[in-house]
């Protein structure tokens, strides 16, 4: 009997039902909104360690950011390799340069990143194929998903059109030989793979005796934690007594949990999406707190005869709580179809990995059911003020 009466309850007036409803909506498009922004960075400040192909990874302990690696001398490197179970060691440069384009004739500033051609420094199938393209200091390979304000032939996006075709990268004249697919990060809008010698050309500034990274490769069935601690050994030895170590070893984990860290905890972009999604419940908590209670109020003398009749405050607790969550079906059911078309409108416009998952779905309509339900507790206190005795 209860789910009935709190159907009915819910379609007498349909016009305050979907005033409810639209503001269940709102809120479950507000969340879905910042939970795939929040979502969009853990992927964006990962993806670039996911690509790399590396067991162990030595930077500098002053690391910032991907734009901003620091260094640490190269030595380093060769230290690490010399220890039992590293199969190989890659020196990797990243950084800054300013890119002109003669589509724009406007510079940008992209972010480049230094191999060498016949090492695997990346995973990428397509990566590891094309960077042997990269045979003098004028070659450049070019991200895909870099944004179009850098000059694709296209005006939308970097393909074939663009191969032979001429920049400039800090005033020094390149060639585009070939595109890729990695993705931009939160410190530049662009990215470009050149050959060790080309990134020494381009950042004369940069000593080519310091790295912004080194990859290392275990060779197959090495502990990743044992030869960590080695190599930290190896280099502890290295340095002189008292001097602090101007290199660490990280594993991809460490790695990874570091940028999130960062960006989603200590930085106020992670901050301000997480605080959207409380904003956002407490604004459908609002309104569905409003609407529950009008709707109470407006059912006082019906609520009072089904006391007087017998019925307990559980059993009409009951009738409001499954309507609070019955209006969290009806407004869900449309903010995910809205959040959807919105993950793809603002991934193909920002350029930005936005999507929707299971998990992520699962999780709001949880929040969404708990929001009504919370909603409905409050309204529930005028539900236990009616009096039978104000019939008569």
């Amino acid at each position: 009997m209860r789910t009935p009466l709190a159907w009915y309850n819910l379609t007498h007036n349909k016009v305050r039902t979907v005033v409810a409803a639209a503001g269940v909506t709102f809120a479950v498009v507000l969340v879905f909104t910042q939970l795939g922004f929040l979502g969009s960075i853990e992927t964006t400040v990962t993806r670039f360690f996911d690509a790399m192909n590396f067991d162990l990874m030595l930077r500098s302990p002053k690391y910032l950011h991907l734009s901003d690696t620091r260094v640490f001398p190269l030595q380093r490197l060769y230290q690490a390799a010399e220890v039992p179970g590293v199969k190989s060691a890659t020196p990797v440069q990243v950084g800054l340069a300013r890119w002109r384009s003669p589509t724009t004739d406007r510079a940008r500033g992209i972010l480049a990143i230094g191999i060498q051609p016949e090492q695997e420094a990346f995973k990428t199938p397509e990566i590891r194929e094309k960077s042997g393209r990269l045979t003098d200091q004028q070659s450049v390979l070019i991200d895909r998903k870099s944004r179009k304000e850098f000059g694709p032939q296209n005006g939308e996006r970097f393909s074939d059109a663009d191969i032979g075709i001429g920049a400039e990268i800090n005033g020094k004249e390149v060639r585009i030989v070939g595109h890729f697919e990695l993705g931009t990060g939160l410190t530049a809008d662009g990215c470009i793979l050149v050959n060790a010698m080309a990134f020494r050309q381009f950042l004369p500034t940069r000593s080519p005796e310091d790295l912004s990274f080194g990859l290392i490769r275990l060779e197959d069935g090495a502990d990743v934690n044992a030869v960590a601690e080695q190599i930290r050994e190896q280099i502890r030895r290295a340095l002189p007594s008292g001097e602090v170590a101007d290199v660490e070893v990280l594993t991809l984990a460490d790695a990874k949990r570091y940028e999130l860290t960062r960006w989603i905890q200590q930085t106020s972009i992670g901050i301000i999406f997480q605080l959207g999604v409380v904003v956002s419940l407490m604004v459908g908590t609002v309104i569905v707190f409003q609407v529950l209670s009008s709707d109470v109020a407006a059912h006082m003398p019906q609520y009072a005869t089904l006391k007087a009749m017998g019925y307990t405050n559980q059993f009409l607790s009951g009738v409001v709580l499954t309507q609070a969550v019955g209006l969290a079906f009806l407004g869900f059911l449309p903010g995910l179809l809205i959040s959807e078309l919105l993950y793809q409108l603002t991934s193909y416009l920002a350029n930005i990995p936005i999507v929707m998952n299971g998990s992520r779905i699962a999780s709001v309509l949880v929040m969404t059911i708990a929001m009504c339900a919370f909603s409905g507790l409050g309204a529930l206190r005028k539900v236990w003020m009616a009096d039978p005795a104000a019939l008569f």
